[in-house]
């Protein structure tokens, strides 16, 4: 997993209700949006690393592996939809290259 796409995770975590997972539809957006953007970027999502990731950083293992399923359908080209677009800033991006330049 690249350190991007580490960041990335960190910000969704932060975001969602660990303890419900994906079951809000702007939770789910908000991972679907954060997931197309990484591969619309070049990046690799690796199910099994981000099910693995997410476990460690206070996911539910169920929630984990759904979080992990869905990473894997989108990098590997599977279509989504998103009924709440625009959930991360325009530059939200480079902010995960970035970590450190954050306000």
């Amino acid at each position: 997993m690249t350190p991007v796409v580490e960041e990335a995770l960190k910000s969704l975590t932060t975001r969602v209700n660990l303890s419900t997972g994906l079951a809000h539809p702007l939770d789910s957006d908000s991972a679907k949006e954060m997931f197309k953007i990484l591969s619309e970027h070049g990046e690799s999502l690796n199910g099994n690393e981000i099910t693995t990731w997410a476990a460690q950083n206070g996911w539910s293992n169920r929630h984990a592996s759904e979080l992990g399923d869905l990473g894997e359908k989108i990098g590997s080209g599977g279509r989504v939809q998103i009924k709440n677009k625009g959930r991360w800033r325009e530059d939200i991006y480079e902010q995960w290259q970035s970590p450190q330049a954050k306000s």
